[in-house]
C-alpha cells in the first residue's frame, strides 16, 4: 500500500513537471495511464522479490530491459556507427554502457589501413553542434549578471555585423530568425576571409517553419567576446570548464591524448554525388573537427567559432548536465530559461519547430523531428551534435543523459536523390549499404539519428524507473558502473 502511494506521488510530480513550460501547445503530452504503464515493472519486481535489496532490484530492472540488445544491434547489426558510449541514470545511480570501436580504419600515408581501436568510457568525441550549449550558457550567464540585455541588437554590440541592426541577441539565442551570409563561410581560403564573409550576415526572410542556423551561434560568439573582452574560448574555459573540473573538454585536443588513441575517429565520411561517385573526406583525422565552417574560421588556431568545434568525454558532459541541474554555473531561473520556446507555434498544416536557447525542446507531435522525450518535464532540453553526440538535461526531474558516437567514420551519410535506387537493405539486420558501379558496397548511416532515439528512449525509461526505485529506497548510496557490452 505504501509503495503504491509513493509511486502515485511520483507520477503526480511527473504530470505536474511536464506542464511547467511557457507554451501550452506542449502541455499534457503524456497521460497518467501511460506513466503507470511505464513504472509498472518496478512494482512487479518488488512484489515478486519482496525481500530483495535495492541493488538486486536495480540489476533485475536493467536485466529486463532490452537496452543492451538495442545498442548491440545498433552497432553490430545495422552498423549505424562503429561504436558508442552511453551514460544515463539518476544523480545517485549512473550507468556507463560502452560498445564497439572508436576507430575502424586509419590513414597511414595516403592509404586507408584497417587498425581497429576499441571504444572506451573515456573516449573523446567531436561535439559538433552540442558545442552550441557552451554559447547558450555564456550568453545566459552574461544576461544573468546584467552585463548583457537580450533585447539589444547585434549591431549595437558588434558594429561589424552592419546588416543585423534589427536582429536582437534573443532572436539568435532562440532561433527566432534565420540568418545567412553572402557566400558560404567554408569557401574562404583564410580565416580572415572567413571572418569577412561572416560579417556579411543578414536576416533571411524564409518561411516561419524552421529557423535553425549555425550562423546565429557564430555571431553570438562575437557578442561574448565584445562584452567580456576575452576570446570566446578563454571565457568558456574560465566560466564553465575550470569551475566544473571539465578537464577533458577541449577546443584543440592535446597531441598526447590523440597519440594515445583517445579520440574517436570521424575520418572517411562519404557522400554520394548525383552520378553515384563517392566523395570521401580523408583529412578529418582524430582531433580535427568534421565541421568545415569551424575549420575555416580558425578553430585549429584556437578560435572558437561558437556553433561547433569542441571535443569532450561522456563524463565531462554528464558533469556539465548535473551542474546545470544543481545550479552550479547558472542560477535556477537561468537554467529553466534555456528550454523556453518563443518560436514554436501552430500552423495551418502542423507546427513550426520548437527550440530553446540554441537547443531543442519538446515538439507537440512526434513526426520524425528531433524531439525531447514527452515523458520528461517541460523544462527539459536536448543538445544534439551532427557527428553523433546528444546531451539531455531535465532540471525538474533531475535526469541527465549523454550519448557519444562516431557516426561519420567510414560511413556514407548523404546520398543524392538520383542514387537512392542503389541502396540495399538487409531484410534481417536492416543494415543499409550503397552499391557502387564496380559492385562493391559501403555502409550507410543516414538512419543514425532516428534509430539513436530508440536507445535514448529506453535509457530514459530506465532512468525514470530507477528514480522511482530510489524513492522507495531513499537511503541508497551512490552507484556508478561502467559496463563494456559484449
Amino acid at each position: 500500500m505504501i509503495i503504491t502511494m509513493k509511486m502515485h506521488k511520483y507520477i503526480n510530480e511527473l504530470l505536474k513537471n511536464q506542464n511547467i513550460t511557457n507554451n501550452e501547445l506542449i502541455h499534457n503530452l503524456y497521460s497518467r495511464k501511460e506513466y503507470l504503464e511505464l513504472l509498472k515493472p518496478v512494482l512487479e519486481l518488488i512484489k515478486s522479490n519482496p525481500y530483495a535489496s535495492y541493488t538486486t532490484l536495480k540489476n533485475k530492472l536493467l536485466a529486463r530491459s532490452i537496452l543492451k540488445k538495442t545498442i548491440i544491434d545498433f552497432v553490430k547489426e545495422t552498423e549505424l556507427t562503429p561504436g558508442l558510449v552511453l551514460n544515463f541514470g539518476t544523480e545517485k545511480m549512473r550507468e556507463f554502457l560502452v560498445y564497439g570501436r572508436s576507430q575502424e580504419y586509419e590513414l597511414i600515408g595516403n592509404k586507408k589501413v584497417f587498425n581497429p581501436v576499441n571504444m572506451e568510457s573515456n573516449t573523446i568525441f567531436d561535439l559538433a553542434s552540442t558545442s552550441k550549449l557552451f554559447t547558450a550558457i555564456s550568453i545566459t550567464k552574461l544576461a544573468e549578471e546584467k552585463r548583457l540585455d537580450l533585447y539589444d541588437t547585434i549591431t549595437s554590440i558588434v558594429p561589424e555585423f552592419k546588416h543585423l541592426d534589427d536582429v536582437t541577441v534573443l532572436d539568435l539565442l532562440k532561433f527566432k530568425v534565420n540568418i545567412k551570409t553572402s557566400i558560404r563561410v567554408d569557401e574562404a581560403k583564410t580565416k580572415e576571409e572567413a571572418e569577412s564573409i561572416l560579417f556579411t550576415a543578414y536576416k533571411n526572410n524564409q518561411d516561419v517553419y524552421n529557423s535553425y542556423t549555425d550562423i546565429g551561434a557564430m555571431v553570438l560568439r562575437y557578442v561574448v567576446e565584445k562584452i567580456t573582452k576575452m576570446s570566446f574560448n578563454d571565457y568558456v574555459i574560465e566560466t564553465i570548464f575550470k569551475p566544473l573540473g571539465m578537464n577533458e573538454t577541449f577546443l584543440n585536443v592535446p597531441e598526447e591524448l590523440i597519440k594515445k588513441g583517445r579520440v574517436a575517429s570521424e575520418n572517411f565520411s562519404t557522400i554520394i554525388d548525383k552520378d553515384g561517385n563517392p566523395l570521401t573526406k580523408i583529412d578529418t583525422t582524430p582531433g580535427i573537427v568534421q565541421d568545415s565552417k569551424a575549420l575555416a574560421i580558425g578553430k585549429n588556431e584556437g578560435i572558437a567559432p561558437g556553433h561547433a568545434g569542441y571535443f569532450s568525454t561522456t563524463s565531462d558532459m554528464i558533469t556539465l548536465g548535473q551542474a546545470l541541474i544543481n545550479n552550479k554555473i547558472l542560477n535556477r531561473d537561468s537554467v529553466l530559461s534555456l528550454s523556453e520556446n518563443i518560436v514554436g507555434t501552430a500552423l495551418d498544416d502542423g507546427y513550426s519547430w520548437f527550440y530553446g536557447s540554441l537547443v531543442f525542446s519538446k515538439q507537440p507531435v512526434i513526426d520524425g523531428k528531433l524531439n525531447v522525450d514527452h515523458r520528461l518535464s517541460g523544462k527539459t532540453f536536448m543538445s544534439p551534435g551532427f557527428a553523433g553526440t546528444t546531451l539531455y538535461v531535465d532540471p525538474l526531474n533531475n535526469i541527465c543523459l549523454f550519448i557519444g558516437a562516431n557516426r561519420l567514420h567510414n560511413r556514407i551519410w548523404q546520398i543524392h536523390e538520383n542514387q537512392k535506387e542503389n541502396i540495399i537493405t538487409n531484410p534481417i539486420t536492416h543494415k543499409q549499404t550503397f552499391k557502387f558501379k564496380d559492385g562493391t558496397e559501403q555502409v550507410i548511416s543516414i538512419r543514425f539519428t532516428g534509430e539513436k532515439e530508440k536507445i535514448i528512449n529506453q535509457a530514459l525509461t530506465l532512468s525514470l524507473q530507477l528514480q522511482l526505485l530510489e524513492r522507495l529506497f531513499p537511503n541508497q548510496k551512490e552507484i556508478k558502473l561502467v559496463r563494456e557490452l559484449n
